[in-house]
């Protein structure tokens, strides 16, 4: 019998956006009483804004570090923030904490027990790191299959490539061929 890790895992939402100044202005708004999701809806410039900013659940390696660092030490309840990383300014509302929960179970990190919806949120996020640090739409799916992101390589081994290309598409802004029902559902862009 293999010895169960137990791990740490977080929830939160964030606000991304391009300046120290804006995420400082921000804050103080959250700080006097603002709502942390709507400002993440109006302002932030991560995919996540469409759903308040709110990442789902994670464990250590599925974000870039300063930010990990960052979520992994808030108390539970609190606004964290701004932190830099490669892809601007954060603000980070850690609104739930697990502490001791069994790697393999509990909320869903990009794991197999997760929805299919999470599943999808997972890859859009990695999908949208990826473009915000410049690659192309070709080279993300690489990223995907490569095992140095293990919980990317996970979602990919899961949801499969049709479903990626998709989720690809969808962040870098293209067009997806072939499945035309799935363009009927979508919301129409403002």
């Amino acid at each position: 019998m293999a010895k169960e890790r137990r791990v740490k895992k977080v929830q939160a939402r964030h606000i991304l956006v391009g300046s120290k100044e804006l995420a400082e202005e921000l804050k103080v708004k959250i700080d006097d009483g603002e709502e942390f999701t709507k400002l993440a809806e109006e302002h932030s410039e991560c995919p996540s804004k469409k759903r308040g900013g709110d990442l789902g659940w994670f464990g250590k390696g599925a974000m870039v570090r300063p930010f990990e660092v960052a979520a992994f030490t808030a108390q539970e309840g609190e606004v964290v923030g701004p932190i830099h990383t490669e892809f601007g300014w954060h603000l980070i509302y850690v609104y739930e904490i697990q502490e001791d929960v069994d790697a393999d179970a509990g909320p869903p990190t990009g794991d197999e027990d997760a929805d299919e919806d999470t599943l999808r949120l997972v890859a859009e996020n990695y999908a949208h790191e990826f473009m915000m640090l410049g690659y192309t739409s070709k080279k993300v799916l690489s990223l995907f299959t490569s095992p140095h992101f293990k919980s990317a390589n996970t979602v990919y081994n899961i949801l499969g490539e049709g479903v990626i290309n998709e989720v690809i598409a969808q962040v870098f802004g293209q067009k997806v061929e072939k499945s035309e029902s799935a363009e009927l559902g979508e919301e129409p862009k403002q």
